[in-house]
């Protein structure tokens, strides 16, 4: 919770310079491949979604960005318990904060590449049948890139990079990496 207060608190002293700051709305898909360890099967790769509010702020020196965004985001988790495959909906809040850098290519096109950590907070049940366990909260380190089109729209990719366990599966650390898809427009 004290996290999630610093983040706004920084937007909001981001926001007394709102001339430089944009506004949007960022949603998209995601591929998710969990797995306990080497020695382990993996849990289960599977698609995911997102959606939520995005906000970028212009810093010194030029072409320097700040990006946030607020996101719903839900995915589904396969196990095997009492062998028997399982699905668990993981359903949680992510906040994602970037530096990101741009490319102007002409006044319509920009390219960028963006790295940062991501908090998420689990929103569903931790429980995975008996043998395993969610945390309630887990860090990634994000990179990733892509296209701006008109200063309005943008479509890129991200990498997130497990910086923890994210829970315990037949006790060994359980671990996330994901791919996502992301589409965002800026008022």
């Amino acid at each position: 919770m004290k996290r999630l207060f610093l983040f706004f608190s920084l937007i909001w002293m981001l926001s007394i310079h709102a001339n430089a700051m944009r506004w949007g709305v960022e949603g998209g898909v995601d591929l998710s491949r969990f797995q306990a360890s080497k020695e382990l099967k993996s849990l289960g790769t599977q698609c995911g979604w997102f959606v939520g509010v995005k906000i970028k702020k212009a810093i010194p020196p030029p072409n320097l960005l700040f990006d946030a965004a607020l996101l719903y985001s839900q995915n589904e988790i396969e196990y095997e318990s009492n062998n028997v495959t399982r699905e668990r909906k993981m359903r949680q809040f992510a906040v994602p904060v970037n530096l990101r850098y741009e490319w102007q290519i002409n006044g319509t096109l920009c390219l960028y590449m963006a790295t940062g950590p991501q908090w998420n907070w689990l929103l569903s049940k931790s429980r995975l049948g008996n043998e395993g366990r969610l945390k309630h909260s887990c860090f990634d380190w994000n990179i990733g890139g892509g296209i701006e089109i008109l200063k309005h729209v943008q479509l890129g990719f991200n990498y997130n990079i497990p910086l923890g366990k994210m829970g315990e599966f037949n006790n060994v650390n359980l671990e996330g990496h994901t791919w996502n898809i992301r589409l965002a427009y800026f008022f």
